[in-house]
């Protein structure tokens, strides 16, 4: 009687073993197939050639892939787009990350797909364009992310652009500041995190990147990843328009000696102009530490210069390109501002 019992114990095991692995073998299989297809077709829609199943089955027998059209397709009109409907594709070509965009983030939009976050801008507006994705599946690439990698979204619109990764965070869910429109054009990637953790993730993780460019259609991602240099921080500044940042005329105070100095301060995903040319950013404030994360705007050579704990009393010099030189001291954080002075 025991042997039989072990026999029958033995054998749901077995099956119970084999339904697991061929839903996970179906699941994943399932997951490779839509984004196979999804990328074809957009490819076959961005040259404007037909597309039906019978093409994709040949294409993928012989090896073939959709033409290069001759002349960058005309950007259309950017319309509005229904829940998981198609937004575009985003690529990360260092990491082999091709997958499409759908609006929304319902569950059945994040499953096979990536999700537009609502109420963040769309490729090729002003703010910050918010995409979420599973860390288990479409999102898995980025725990190996790296400042520099370049990204690419090209919309259905017909606008292609370029975005240069400058920053990554850890972040509980209800710091939904991350989606806040910034002085520039740009894109953040939310997952869950850690990437190993089983069940419902406690974290999250962001990326954060600049849009520094608009790729031309007939360059695919891999070569708009591969036509432009690698940047070293500080990284060059975007080729967008020069962000005019209101605020009110700094006062200058006269110390002994002469010295000329600018006070300021700037509150949590704030920024200012301290003197015309030069403005300053704060994306993060250590009270305890007292460091700080950031950024600096220089002008007119366009150049950025990215903040990194940044402490207290350690001066940031900048030179410019006629000889001139500036100081710009932090003297206090506190847990959402930093206070500080520019040295004329």
């Amino acid at each position: 009687m025991k042997a039989r019992w072990r026999k029958f114990a033995e054998f749901v095991l077995l099956v119970g073993g084999v339904t697991c692995l061929g839903v996970w073998g179906w699941s994943t299989a399932r997951e490779g197939l839509y984004e196979d297809w999804h990328n074809w077709i957009f490819d076959k829609q961005q040259t404007g050639e037909g597309a039906t199943v019978g093409d994709y089955v040949k294409d993928r027998l012989t090896g073939s892939a959709p033409a290069k059209p001759g002349e960058a397709a005309p950007v259309t009109p950017m319309r509005a787009v229904p829940e998981n409907g198609l937004i575009g594709r985003l690529s990360i070509p260092r990491l082999d990350l091709h997958a499409m965009v759908r609006e929304g983030t319902a569950d059945k939009t994040l499953s096979l797909a990536l999700g537009h976050i609502a109420g963040t801008a769309r490729p090729g507006q002003n703010g910050n364009v918010g995409v979420a994705g599973h860390r288990d599946s479409l999102f898995r690439g980025l725990r190996n992310i790296k400042l520099n990698d370049r990204i690419v979204f090209e919309t259905s619109d017909g606008g292609s652009y370029v975005y240069q990764v400058n920053s990554t965070r850890i972040v509980k869910p209800t710091e939904v500041s991350v989606l806040n429109a910034g002085l520039y054009p740009e894109l953040t990637l939310v997952t869950c995190y850690p990437f190993n953790y089983i069940g419902s993730a406690p974290d999250r993780f962001i990326v954060k990147a600049r849009q520094i460019g608009q790729a031309t259609r007939e360059l695919p991602a891999t070569e708009v990843a591969q036509s432009s240099p690698v940047l070293e921080p500080p990284p060059a500044a975007p080729r967008v328009e020069t962000p005019r940042v209101e605020t009110p005329r700094p006062t200058v105070q006269k110390t002994r000696g002469g010295v000329r100095r600018v006070p300021f301060e700037v509150s949590m995903n704030h920024s200012r102009q301290l003197t015309p040319g030069i403005s300053i950013g704060l994306t993060r404030a250590d009270a305890e530490r007292k460091t700080v994360d950031g950024w600096m705007w220089v002008m007119p050579e366009r150049r950025t210069i990215w903040l990194r704990d940044q402490s207290t009393r350690q001066p940031i010099v900048i030179y410019g390109p006629d000889g001139w030189k500036r100081e710009v001291v932090i003297d206090s954080v506190t847990r959402n501002s930093m206070r500080g002075y520019l040295v004329l």
